[in-house]
């Protein structure tokens, strides 16, 4: 993020909005060039294997998703919450292991926008049926 705004709760919304790193105006041209060099040395190195299952492909780098060779629209948030179900490999995720990995920590938990998440997903997923409810216990990824 580039930005005017230089107090110390700017920088931190920043950081909890998403931003990978923070500079603050005025700034010498050197920082610019080497901050962005360091951020593309991190997502290289963060940027996860694709991950495939189920006839599911999840590319991280790309942020693509295909079900049986066709491209999928998926939200930032449902992307998260394929990629988390992915990873996890088959394990059940709860509900509020979701919400902390795939939403900041000021969201409500006591709201059901995981359990619509969850809901968007399957229909974009259409007639795979590749996420499964365990009853109260969570979510899994698998046949």
């Amino acid at each position: 993020m580039l930005t005017a705004a230089r107090s110390l709760e700017d920088r931190v919304a920043g950081f909890r909005l998403g931003a990978n790193d923070y500079l603050t105006k005025p700034f010498e041209f050197p920082e610019l060039v080497v901050r962005l060099r360091a951020l593309g040395r991190r997502t290289h190195l963060a940027q996860g294997p694709v991950l495939e299952s189920h006839g599911v492909r999840l590319d991280p780098f790309k942020r693509e998703v295909l079900r049986d060779g066709k491209n999928v629209r998926l939200s930032p948030k449902e992307f998260a919450v394929l990629q988390l179900f992915m990873e996890a490999d088959g394990g059940v995720l709860s509900a509020e292991t979701l919400l902390e990995k795939a939403w900041d920590e000021n969201i409500d938990p006591f709201t059901n926008t995981v359990r619509v998440t969850i809901f968007k997903l399957r229909k974009r997923l259409r007639e795979l049926p590749v996420i499964h409810t365990i009853a109260d216990v969570g979510y899994c990824f698998g046949e």
